[in-house]
């Protein structure tokens, strides 16, 4: 018979195993007494093995829930013989009135009941292993430690109306009381045991730990209540640092409690509580105290209090506002007591309490010496802050732009802050310099920047700066050309290459006069002078308009010369690249002829007009200076004078020592205006060196008065300088002050029309109110545009064709191409 044809034969199944009947109860039974000897201690006595197969053959013979509700059973059971045993007696000690040993006892004894529970669970966890993995899974029920933990929660601290809870509580809130006064330590471990237990049971209604329902809820509570009797109790009490101080140290025992025994996520609600209590309640009280408060500790500098308050004020925003306030309002006073100080002092020390006029010498000195000191004192002052700004708060950018607000007003409400700025950059380099390390230099040129940066007025800067830079250069006064070079640098990155585009061009100039200087020199026209001569030519569309040391009313600076001669003599000239003819050597003045003056003049005019031709060359004798040897009668001086005394003086050594003029006859023969020249008169006659004798013995310098060389000067010195009357850069007198403002509000309404110009070029059209205010938001970076200049420069424009109104609206601009 074939293989093939036989059917395949059936599957042969393992035989059933056969298991003897047990009886459920008497596993069980195993069971319970095994848990109680884990309980006892004794759970190495134990079979593992034995009662792992237990609790397998119970699940698998369908008596898992038999198995669960038996094991849960005995747990309360167990757990309600301790609480009679262990908990209850601690209960009655702690009732009536509580003290810290009760609170102790019942707090370790339920510590204790818990840990051995906790230890017991794990155990018998291990136990039913099997029972968590089948039935409890299929059944959809907590596992065994966490019924166990349920049981716990039930049968200890819930029952009898969640007595032991309360008292738990109660016994927790008594020990931190008990800490916080003060009255003696309490066991931290205890409280910490305790408190883990309270964080790891859920509460069955709310399903949160019943550590946030029953123990942190009361404990911000109390927190509260204890904080403000503390902070009613202080504030009276204390001075804002002291009060600071014990609010941080509360603070600090606070988080430090914290985290040694609460829950992690009570520090941030806690810390809330004592600061809202101790410092939010009481947030504009700490800063007013009276003789201790904030404006005591700003001004004594008490960088550790601020810091202080800083930390603690900085949660609330509220607060943080108040703060800022009363700085920026402490801030503002302190502006006005540096301006008030500083007039008073220059009206007491200077001109004895009694006005003078204002073009008396001694008064624009006292205003000079005012305006730098005004500014000293507002950059020390925002150093001060400056320095609190970074060592007290952090360098909070909210608390900077506060500090940045108050100092932009303080130094916006001198109508002169620009000019004072600029007078105070000029004094600096010129003879602040001196004895400074490279680093400190830096640092005050960082602060002329940064008050530069506060002027609302930029462009009124710039006037002055020009101007005082103008004679910086042209005599020669500045003490470090890097210094000048790297504040220019500083502006630049500040406003932009045009802010700084002229007087970059005034460097240039110097540097491109220096070369020609020195072709003069090595050329055989340098060598036949006889003397040094050293020519600025200057470009007049980079140099401002000023008032020279000898210009009556300042003829516009295009070229300066500055020579040495041995007689002693300097000059200036101008360069002007719109006419290629020649112009005369001389602007109307009129030099002497000795010492061959005119004579290099009009050499140095051909030579320079050889090598630059079509240019034009204008002389400024108002800017120029000279050195001149003098020879009196008790030895000769070196005298370094104007260009403007060194021809008057060429009248006096032209002829014969006793040669007596009037002021009248000076000024026909040398044509110098009669206003400079009755300053140099001044200077020459009326100052520290009298070199020229003057009749009458007065200051006033009238055209009758009648002046003689002083053969008989003496010094002790060999080389004198004669400074001139108001020649150095002062403070402007009100006449002077309206002239800069008509030229400065000149300047911003062509700088207005460019403006309104570029912006209908690219909008093509606008609206009145729209115009306006693109324009103030374009020009706000270098000055405050009004409405009306602006509505000035547009009606200009449309008389020009710029722009012209809409036929449909009158208040529609369109840009004319």
């Amino acid at each position: 018979m074939s293989y093939a044809n036989k059917r395949p034969g059936g599957r042969i199944m393992p035989a059933r195993r056969l298991t003897p009947h047990v009886d459920p109860e008497k596993q069980f039974e195993k069971i319970s007494q095994a848990i109680e000897e884990i309980y006892k201690h004794n759970a190495s006595q134990l079979s593992f093995e034995e009662l792992y197969r237990t609790a397998y053959g119970l699940v698998l013979s369908k008596n898992g829930p038999m198995l669960y509700s038996g094991v849960k059973q005995v747990l309360e059971s167990h757990l309600k013989d301790r609480m009679y045993q262990d908990i209850y007696p601690h209960i009655d000690a702690a009732g009536g009135r509580p003290t810290s040993g009760a609170c102790e006892a019942l707090l370790a004894s339920v510590r204790l009941l818990w840990s051995e529970h906790v230890t017991a669970m794990l155990v018998i966890k291990d136990v039913l292993m099997y029972v968590d993995k089948v039935y409890v899974k299929a059944a959809q029920l907590p596992t065994i430690y966490e019924m166990g933990m349920c049981v716990f929660r039930d049968q200890v601290l819930l029952a009898s109306n969640q007595l032991l809870s309360n008292k738990v509580v109660d016994a927790i809130m008594f020990q931190i009381l008990h800490e916080r006064v003060g009255a003696g330590d309490v066991n931290r471990d205890t409280l910490r045991g305790v408190v883990n237990m309270m964080i790891e049971l859920q509460d069955p209604r709310q399903l949160r730990p019943m550590y946030d329902v029953c123990v942190e809820k009361r404990l911000l509570a109390e927190t509260g209540v204890y904080y403000a009797d503390i902070a009613r109790m202080r504030i009276s009490e204390m001075g804002a640092p002291e009060y600071l101080r014990v609010a941080q140290a509360n603070l600090d025992t606070e988080l430090e409690r914290a985290k040694d025994y609460l829950s992690p996520s009570t520090t941030p609600a806690l810390t809330n509580s004592v600061l809202e209590n101790l410092i939010e309640a009481y947030t504009l009280p700490i800063l007013k105290i009276p003789n201790a408060g904030l404006i005591d500790m700003l001004d004594q500098r008490d960088t550790e209090s601020l810091y202080t308050l800083y930390r603690l004020y900085k949660p609330f925003h509220s607060s943080m506002q108040v703060l800022r306030t009363c700085i920026y309002d402490h801030t503002l006073e302190l502006g006005k007591k540096i301006m008030l100080g500083v007039e008073s002092s220059s009206e007491n020390t200077v001109t004895g309490g009694s006005p003078k006029p204002a073009t008396d010498v001694s008064g624009i000195a006292a205003r000079t010496a005012m305006a730098l000191r005004w500014v000293q004192e507002v950059l020390s002052c925002y150093d001060v802050y400056d320095m609190l700004l970074k060592q007290s708060f952090a360098d909070d950018q909210d608390m900077r732009n506060t500090i940045k607000d108050a100092f932009i007003e303080i130094i916006n409400a001198n109508a002169r802050a620009p000019e004072l700025l600029s007078l105070f950059i000029d004094d600096n380099l010129k003879n602040g310099l001196r004895r400074k390390t490279e680093q400190e230099i830096d640092h005050l040129l960082e602060r002329c920047v940064l008050m530069f940066r506060f002027l609302k007025n930029k462009d009124t800067f710039e006037h002055y700066y020009k101007l005082h830079l103008a004679k910086r250069l042209l005599f020669g006064r500045s003490l470090s050309d890097d210094s000048e070079q790297s504040l220019v640098s500083k502006l630049k990155v500040e406003c932009g290459s045009q802010f700084t585009l002229k007087l970059e061009g005034m460097f240039k100039d110097m540097q491109l006069s220096s070369d020609v200087n020195r072709e003069l020199r090595e050329s055989s026209i340098g060598s036949d002078l006889g003397f040094d001569l050293n020519v600025s030519v200057l470009t007049p569309t980079f140099w401002p308009t000023m008032a020279s040391s000898g210009a009556s009313s300042g003829p516009r600076v295009i070229a300066h010369e500055t020579g040495t001669d041995n007689s002693g003599t300097r000059g200036s000239g101008n360069r002007d690249a719109n006419n290629g003819t020649k112009a005369p050597a001389s602007s109307g003045i009129l030099i002497p002829s000795t010492g061959g003056i005119s004579t290099a003049i009009e050499k140095f005019t051909s030579h320079y007009l050889k090598f630059h031709s079509g240019r034009r060359l204008t002389w400024q004798y108002g800017m120029g200076n000279a050195d001149l040897k003098v020879h009196f009668r008790s030895r000769t001086h070196e005298l370094n004078v104007s260009t403007y005394q060194m021809i008057i003086l060429m009248l006096f050594v032209d002829g014969e020592q006793d040669i007596s003029l009037t002021a009248e006859q000076i000024h026909i023969q040398t044509r110098i205006p009669f206003e400079p020249l009755a300053r140099h008169l001044q200077s020459l006659a009326c100052g520290k060196y009298k070199v020229l004798i003057k009749t009458p013995m007065s200051r006033e310098i009238s055209p009758s008065d009648v002046f003689v060389f002083n053969s008989g000067f003496k010094s002790p010195q060999y080389r004198i300088r004669i400074p001139v009357i108001s020649a150095r850069n002062n403070v402007e007198t009100e006449q002077e002050k309206e002239a800069s403002q008509a030229a400065i509000g000149q300047e911003r309404q062509y700088v207005i029309e460019a403006a309104v110009v570029r912006i209908m070029k690219t909008r093509r059209q606008m609206t009145h109110e729209q115009l306006v205010n693109e324009t103030v938001d374009q020009l706000s970076a270098r000055f405050m545009a009004s409405p009306k200049m602006i509505k000035s420069g547009i009606e200009k424009l449309i008389d020009r064709e710029y722009l012209q109104r809409s036929a449909d609206d009158p208040r529609l601009y369109l840009y004319l191409a």
